[in-house]
């Protein structure tokens, strides 16, 4: 009687121990999965807890049927005046949304003063182009649009051009009560651009407890890249990999573009570019403000150099020197900041819309 009572004792301490690990692990596995869940109307999505809340302006809250209304536009080519270009034909999924040219070209065949930038985490920008100019991104979209070099074609009569398609029609009166007119087409595209949104990384992975996401080799690198002798991560910070200030690097020791001097006309700021983003950095070469680096090893030596003197040259840019190991391993590390779901969806998405 007694060795059954205790027989039967350890099948329940076994039993409590065994529900006790599940629920170990259960807990564990909820954490893991924390998720910082946005919701403006019927937008809903749900990113990694280190990333912040985005800010909607009120006056253009998100929904589905604007993102909708705006990727169509994004990918429709009447909105350039011979049809012959559309935001895409810069903006490509497949690479991050950038073109793999130092400088795009327009409808009209000349070049764009800068690289195209890439398109994600719009929604946290404080400001937008490489100097900073434009505060919006309802304002943002515009610009592309109307510029001589780019799609060259004035708003209204882009409106005008496809406010009678029925399909337009139909989303135009779901997303904004109202036919397609210049604000929006503004307002549709700033959506759907803001809807673009990277974090599905190999170092998102780790970040969330997956310590097999990373190789020895990435790992080698992040520590070097968040090392005080790179001092990379004084620039590219935050979990977008920008501080969004604006800094000359010593890439010219004259530069053609005067950057952030074009908006302040201080000569202090000449040169000054906003800090990139290093997500998807394996899509996005040719890399700096004008396309003029190649490749992620010449980035680095050119980094490793400390760049040219220039006046207004951050003090934060030094030279450095990594062995080939080194260097293979902050390379290894970048390129865990590639999404390949955020390509694969977005590129779905194009997909869907041809």
């Amino acid at each position: 009687m007694l060795l059954n009572q205790l027989q039967s004792t350890k099948v329940n301490i076994k039993h409590i121990f065994f529900l006790l690990v599940i629920g170990l692990m259960v807990l564990s596995c909820a954490d893991r999965e924390k998720k910082l869940s946005v919701e403006n109307n019927n937008w809903i999505v749900n990113l990694p807890e280190y990333f912040t809340e985005p800010v909607i302006p009120v006056d253009n809250p998100m929904s589905i049927e604007k993102i909708t209304l705006g990727a169509k536009l994004f990918y429709d080519t009447r909105l350039s005046p011979d049809s012959s270009v559309s935001c895409a034909t810069c903006h490509f999924p497949e690479l991050a949304f950038t073109d793999n040219k130092s400088m795009s070209l327009g409808f009209s065949g000349n070049p764009t003063r800068r690289n195209s930038p890439a398109l994600f985490n719009l929604v946290y920008a404080p400001y937008f182009m490489a100097d900073g100019g434009i505060p919006t991104l309802e304002l943002q979209v515009v610009a592309p649009l109307m510029h001589p070099d780019e799609m060259g074609f004035d708003l209204f009569e882009s409106a005008n051009r496809v406010k009678n398609d029925t399909a337009y029609i139909r989303l135009s009166e779901k997303a904004f009560g109202k036919p397609v007119d210049a604000m929006v087409i503004a307002y549709a595209l700033a959506s759907f651009e803001k809807d673009l949104l990277s974090y599905e990384s190999e170092y998102d992975a780790y970040l969330q407890d997956d310590n097999n996401a990373l190789t020895i080799e990435q790992k080698e690198g992040m520590e070097l890249f968040f090392s005080d002798s790179l001092n990379c991560s004084s620039c590219h910070d935050g979990f977008n990999f920008t501080d969004y200030g604006f800094y000359n690097i010593g890439l010219y020791r004259q530069y053609a573009d005067s950057g952030r001097g074009r908006v302040t006309e201080n000569t202090s700021d000449f040169g000054k570019i906003k800090t990139p983003s290093l997500r998807n950095i394996g899509y996005t070469g040719p890399y700096m403000h004008d396309g003029s680096i190649v490749t992620l090893e010449d980035v680095i030596d050119f980094k490793m150099s400390g760049g040219f003197p220039h006046p207004n040259k951050s003090d934060k840019i030094n030279s450095f020197s990594l062995n080939t190991q080194q260097k293979n391993a902050l390379i290894a590390f970048l390129n865990s900041l590639n999404d390949t779901n955020f390509i694969a969806r977005e590129v779905a998405r194009r997909n869907r819309l041809e």
